[in-house]
């Protein structure tokens, strides 16, 4: 891989790209790119963690199989998302399943390579530990802005997003609405509502699971 393209990849996760470029090459250098068609698993719960994942493009979701052994969705990985990040220091086993929503581009940086480099580098390890704990307190931000926000902004949000996903305006959902229900924290029932009324609205046009996006510009509006 690249290292420019490599390079880019990194830049996506907040606590590395506020490294030193030196520093930054040398944790680019360890990247891997990999290839996911829509419906793969990439990897199942309680398989061992080994590398941290940077979702460059596409969509991945995050699930687990709940007490009843129906399906469970988590999260909705987007592109700049990353996972696995306690795979740099330890050799935990995954506690959920990630499978692609749609065709998807991940980088990959393998943990037993990333902890030999940190051996090496410790100042790059004393960087690191410091934007890491930037980033928590910005999560903590984001997480208290993110639960006051309607569900019109964060429907809004994630047809955006998908949208840039699948770089068309016009799709079909990646995922069904009770999924989307569960994904953004409400119920089914007020996500068709919504949806109704962002068709009359004319926002966006709608049939059955088919969805494109009229006025984007609105739609931002609404996030």
């Amino acid at each position: 891989m690249e290292i420019e393209h490599a390079l880019t990849c990194v830049n996506l996760v907040p606590f590395f790209k506020s490294l030193p470029i030196d520093e930054k090459t040398e944790v680019a250098k360890l990247v891997v790119q990999h290839q996911y068609r829509k419906g793969t698993i990439i990897y199942l719960a309680g398989d061992r963690v080994g590398h941290f994942m940077i979702l460059e493009h596409g969509q991945i979701k995050l699930s687990q199989i709940a007490e009843n052994g129906k399906e469970q969705l988590l999260k909705v990985m987007q592109p700049g998302d990353f996972d696995g990040e306690a795979a740099l220091f330890n050799n935990d086993q995954r506690n959920v399943t990630a499978t692609a929503l749609v065709d998807s581009n991940v980088c990959q940086i393998d943990q037993d390579s990333f902890q030999t480099l940190l051996t090496h580098s410790p100042n790059l390890a004393v960087n690191l530990l410091t934007a890491m704990s930037h980033q928590i307190n910005n999560l903590q931000e984001e997480k208290t802005v993110s639960s006051t926000s309607d569900v019109a902004g964060q429907l809004a949000k994630y047809l955006l997003e998908t949208s840039a996903s699948l770089k068309t305006k016009k799709f079909k959902l990646p995922l069904k609405k009770k999924d989307i229900a569960t994904y953004i924290g409400t119920t089914p029932e007020t996500v068709s509502r919504t949806f109704k009324q962002m068709t009359a609205d004319g926002l966006i046009k709608m049939k059955a699971s088919e969805v494109e996006l009229v006025d984007e510009d609105e739609l931002e509006m609404l996030v």
